[in-house]
């Protein structure tokens, strides 16, 4: 008397389903345990790298209060006395171009956001140029830094710092503007600068 034994697949249509393929490709993985490993360490790395990579926000999604790293494209790392967070026109262009990081305020940051403000102008308008439209927005930044670390700009360690579309910006619809700090001399902003008195 035949034994009764599960047909499998292969044997009946002369090809594996896809359980018995995954299978087969276990049972080699098993005799090989340098691939395995091998293969948990780059899915582990992909993974760590998606994970920890880094979420660039753009300046219509900016709100007041917001702690920013932005890499500034004129960061000076390598010298002692350079300026690791950079200038505020190396930092405006960075955050137009790539856009900039969330940080913690309580820890290392490049900038905060006191304000943000969106420019008139229609689609297709013509530029109004970056220097009016500073002009136009000066004081109420100044003002708002004054509040927002309990002292004016002079005298302080730290600057406000008026981010206004540039014409490829403004060309492209963006009319989205922020006033933040940053420390005078470039270095990173250790601490929370809202009623610090810097």
């Amino acid at each position: 008397m035949a034994e009764d034994r599960p047909v499998r697949e292969r044997d009946r249509y002369a090809r594996a389903s896809l359980r018995e393929q995954a299978g087969d490709v276990l049972t080699e993985l098993r005799a090989h345990p340098g691939v395995v490993a091998l293969l948990a360490v780059i899915a582990g790395g992909w993974l760590f790298f998606t994970l920890t990579k880094p979420t660039y926000v753009q300046v219509a999604s900016l709100r007041p209060g917001d702690c920013l790293y932005i890499h500034a494209s004129d960061a000076d790392t390598d010298s002692p006395t350079g300026r690791p967070a950079g200038t505020a026109t190396g930092a405006v262009a960075a955050l137009y171009g790539q856009g900039s990081e969330r940080a913690a305020c309580d820890g290392s940051h490049s900038h905060e956001v006191l304000e943000v403000f969106t420019e008139s102008g229609a689609a297709g308008a013509p530029y109004p140029g970056g220097a009016a439209l500073i002009r136009a927005r000066e004081a109420a930044c100044t003002a708002a830094f004054t509040a927002w670390v309990h002292r004016s700009p002079e005298g302080s360690v730290l600057e406000p710092v008026l981010a206004v579309p540039d014409e490829t910006s403004w060309g492209k619809g963006v009319r989205d503007g922020a006033c933040l700090l940053a420390r005078a001399d470039g270095q990173f902003i250790g601490v929370p600068a809202r009623g610090s008195g810097l």
